[in-house]
């Protein structure tokens, strides 16, 4: 099963209304092809992390973690989306706190 199929299969598992994300068994198959996934803690802290345009998002509580042969990963729901994150984009609460405003500049708006 590709990381995409771990994703479809995680987004099944919790938009069951009648099963929140930290009840009930986790799917055998989930665990196909060397992807390892278990819940996180009932009481894990909330995480930070960078996204791809460079911004630090957050918080976000843990639901699930996974391990395949080359990397850690944390599944969340943040801002009514499910996140699969890379362990190496985790930041700290001081690092979201601390970090610059992205401006956006419309670029019609620059002069050559």
């Amino acid at each position: 099963m590709s990381n995409l199929g771990l994703l479809r299969k995680a987004r099944e598992i919790l938009a069951r209304p009648q099963q929140s994300p930290l009840s009930g068994p986790i799917p055998t198959d989930v665990q196909a092809e060397g992807f390892v996934i278990e819940r996180a803690a009932p009481h894990a802290r909330p995480i930070f992390w960078e996204t791809s345009d460079g911004r630090i998002v957050g918080p976000a509580v843990p639901e699930f973690l996974g391990r395949d042969k080359k990397a850690f990963w944390v599944s969340t729901t943040f801002e009514g989306n499910i996140w699969w994150i890379n362990a190496d984009l985790l930041r700290s609460r001081q690092q979201w706190a601390e970090q610059k405003p992205i401006i956006e500049v419309d670029r019609h708006l620059l002069k050559a």
